[in-house]
């Protein structure tokens, strides 16, 4: 390739904004980083010993794209109990996080469509996936009493007006609102009034304290409903950037086939990893629930002390509030890192990992 072939390539790339969109660690970088999208927590001795045993097998060669047989199964179980979602393996696709599966979900589905409904308040990460190729984007106005996610009249307005793809989260990643049940099921009903698809981040859901039904549990919808998230959240993995993807059999292969242009293969000892903390899961995390939600209580006592709006959401592991740039620079003053709503398209709002260093926080601010 061409020296200004490539200088080109460079400054296109420097150019468009959303391809320099900045994203949020997965995993906090230090005590005080409440930025981060997942959850700081230890390996498991059992999960580190899988991986390590995966290695000694000889277990560093190239697998499946889609990932480990076993992995997929497991992945297909955790979303049955999690979000009630009916996958089989066969609808599984292994990420190297959720990242990846985002880009993959919104390049390979969103090629077959002319246009894409998107939340005007979305993680960071959706701007940047979308930045890669021109498309069409339809903005759903965010309903700001309910946790910022799009209202279902917005959604039928999109469906109504012609675009036949859309991109939900829920629980919304920047507050942890998520869809009632009565609001899922009507988005379930549109789909299938428009023949319409919908790609459905729902990597928080384990996180909610009660019941919680994935867009793809109706039975109006499974088919027609890509779902994406972490797998196993809370057992450590978050650096190790394991994702899925829950797909109809019929969008997997232009999806798998990306991925092995991109990746090859998501890490197999990683892979092995997962496996293991799928096993343990469950008794893991119903503790860590316990914790985080009650935590988040406390949390939302201190922060209305201090004069912060909390913003509704549902799920433990984050607290959005209300606070403008004067209240970011005296977090980052006295040491603290926070997720800039802002970079969601929210500005005027910040979200906090949940945590015993976001009381920590919370009383820097008194």
């Amino acid at each position: 390739m061409a020296s200004q072939t490539k200088a080109d390539i460079l400054a296109g790339h420097d150019a468009n904004e959303a391809l320099n969109t900045q994203l949020l660690p997965p995993v906090a970088r230090r005590s005080r980083d409440l930025s981060a999208d997942g959850l700081r927590s230890f390996l498991d001795e059992r999960i580190i010993a899988a991986s390590s045993e995966a290695l000694e097998a000889g277990q560093t060669h190239y697998v499946d794209v889609p990932g480990i047989a076993p992995l997929r199964a497991a992945i297909a179980n955790y979303l049955g109990a999690s979000a009630g979602a009916s996958y089989e393996a066969g609808n599984i696709i292994v990420t190297a996080g959720v990242q990846e599966s985002r880009f993959l979900t919104i390049q390979m589905i969103g090629a077959e469509f002319e246009s894409i409904a998107v939340p005007t308040v979305a993680h960071p990460g959706v701007r940047k996936a979308l930045g890669v190729r021109e498309r069409t984007v339809i903005p759903l106005a965010a309903d700001v009493e309910g946790g910022y996610l799009p209202a279902v009249d917005a959604i039928a307005g999109a469906l109504a007006a012609g675009c036949r793809l859309l991109y939900l989260e829920s629980p919304a990643r920047l507050s942890g609102a998520a869809y009632a049940d009565e609001d899922a099921a009507a988005i379930s009903r549109l789909l299938n009034e428009y023949d319409a698809m919908a790609i459905w981040d729902q990597g928080l859901a384990p996180w909610v304290d009660g019941k919680y039904n994935s867009l793809a549990s109706f039975e109006e919808s499974p088919s027609l409903v890509t779902s994406i998230g972490e797998a196993f959240p809370g057992m450590g993995l978050a650096s190790w950037h394991i994702g899925y993807i829950a797909a109809p059999e019929a969008h997997v292969p232009a999806m798998q086939s990306q991925k092995q242009i991109m990746a090859i293969c998501t890490s197999t000892a990683a892979q092995y990893a997962a496996l293991e903390a799928s096993a343990i899961f469950a008794e893991a995390h119903n503790r860590q629930l316990a914790h985080l939600s009650q935590l988040r209580s406390d949390l939302i006592e201190l922060a209305r002390a201090v004069n912060l709006e909390v913003i509704a959401g549902s799920a433990a592991n984050v607290l959005a509030l209300r606070a403008s740039q004067d209240t970011i620079a005296n977090l980052n003053q006295a040491g603290f890192e926070v997720a800039d709503g802002a970079l969601f398209g929210a500005p005027a709002v910040i979200r906090l990992s949940v945590s015993a260093a976001a009381a920590d926080a919370l009383q820097a601010l008194r």
